[in-house]
C-alpha cells in the first residue's frame, strides 16, 4: 500500500537540526522560555534545536530571518502579540499575517495594574475617579513605544477618557521604580516585575488582564471583574513558521510543542517569567492572531503612535 502524501512528508522529519529564532536579548525571560522549549524539544525529536536571539531592529530581524527561511519545517519563530501590531508602527519587509503560518500558542503574559500603595486607591473605580479628577500620572508605556505594557496602558487611558502621558522609562523595572518613587501613580507590568514590591506593601494590585484570574495572585480580580470592558485578553506567546510550510509539518511541530509545554522544566520557566501556560492549536491560534492584529493596529492608529513618539 502506498503511503499518503502527508505520511511520506512526515517520514524522517525533522531531518536536520531545528532553529528557534527569538526577537529578544540573551538572558531575558523570553529568551529563557525559548531555551527551555528548545531543550525539551531536542529531547523529544532527537535533533539539535538551536536558539538564535535577534533583538535588533525592534525584533524585526527575527521575523525577517524566518520569513526568508526555507519552508521545510526546520525554522520556527517565537513571538508575542506585539508582532502583529508592529506594522502599524513602522514598515517591515514582511507581513506577519501573509508571510507566516501560526503553529501553536504556548503561553500568555498577563499584566497587572499596580498602584502606589501610599495612595488611597483600592479599586479600579477609585483609580479612575482620582485620575479624572486630579493630576495623577498613570504610565503609558516604557522605553519602547509599542511594547505590550504600552499598548495596554494606551487602550486603558483612551477607553476611560483621562489624560495619562506616555512616560519614557527603561523597561518594567524602571516603571515600577517610578511608581515607588512617587513620580507615577500606577503602571501595567508582569508579575515578576511587581512581586517584591507587592510583598513589601509598596504596591497594590487592582486588576489583571485576561479572561481569568492569574495563578500568581488569585485574589486580584480581572480588569473585567473590576468593571473594565475590553481587557479580557493577555499577550499570547506563540510559534510561527514560514507561510508555505506544508501543513503536516507545522501540525507535527505543534504536537511536539504541546508535549514540551507540559514538561516540568518548561512549566518552571513559565512561572519564573510571569507567563501563564495556555495551549492553542494552529487553527484556534490563527484566529487569535488575526483578531489581535486588527484590534491592536487600530489602537495604534487611533492613538497616532510612532516609534519615535513620546505619546
Amino acid at each position: 500500500m502506498l503511503a499518503s502524501p502527508a505520511h511520506a512528508l512526515l517520514q524522517g522529519y525533522p531531518s536536520q537540526s531545528l532553529r528557534l529564532i527569538v526577537p529578544a536579548a540573551e538572558g531575558s525571560a523570553f529568551d529563557a522560555l525559548a531555551r527551555a522549549l528548545a531543550t525539551q524539544l531536542q529531547q523529544q525529536v532527537g535533533r539539535e534545536v538551536g536558539v538564535e536571539d535577534r533583538p535588533t531592529a525592534n525584533g524585526m530581524a527575527a521575523g525577517e530571518a524566518v520569513a526568508r527561511a526555507p519552508s521545510d519545517g526546520h525554522t520556527l519563530l517565537l513571538q508575542q502579540t506585539t508582532f502583529v501590531a508592529q506594522p502599524a508602527l513602522e514598515p517591515a519587509s514582511y507581513d506577519p499575517l501573509r508571510d507566516f503560518q501560526p503553529v501553536a500558542m504556548v503561553a500568555t503574559l498577563p499584566l497587572f495594574l499596580a498602584v502606589d500603595a501610599r495612595l488611597p486607591m483600592h479599586s479600579i473605580t477609585e483609580l479612575l475617579a482620582r485620575a479624572r479628577g486630579e493630576s495623577v500620572t498613570v504610565n503609558c508605556g516604557s522605553d519602547i513605544v509599542g511594547t505590550w505594557s504600552h499598548l495596554v496602558a494606551e487602550q486603558f487611558v483612551r477607553d476611560y477618557a483621562f489624560h495619562a502621558p506616555h512616560v519614557a522609562v527603561r523597561g518594567e523595572a524602571g516603571l515600577v521604580q517610578q511608581v515607588l518613587a512617587g513620580r507615577m501613580a500606577a503602571c501595567f507590568a508582569c508579575y515578576p516585575s511587581v512581586a517584591a514590591a507587592v510583598t513589601n506593601g509598596q504596591l497594590r494590585l487592582l486588576g489583571v488582564t485576561g479572561g481569568a484570574r492569574s495563578r500568581f495572585a488569585p485574589a486580584v480580580p480581572t480588569l473585567r471583574e473590576g468593571g473594565l470592558a475590553g481587557f479580557d485578553r493577555s499577550a499570547w506567546i506563540g510559534t510561527f513558521m514560514p507561510a508555505r510550510t506544508p501543513r503536516p509539518l507545522s501540525m507535527r511541530a505543534a504536537a511536539e510543542l504541546r508535549r514540551a509545554v507540559t514538561s516540568s522544566d518548561v512549566q518552571a520557566t513559565l512561572r519564573a517569567g510571569g507567563f501563564e501556560p495556555e495551549w492553542d492549536a494552529p487553527d484556534t491560534f490563527a484566529q487569535a492572531v488575526r483578531r489581535d492584529a486588527t484590534h491592536w493596529q487600530a489602537v495604534i492608529r487611533q492613538a497616532d503612535l510612532r516609534l519615535d513618539s513620546g505619546e
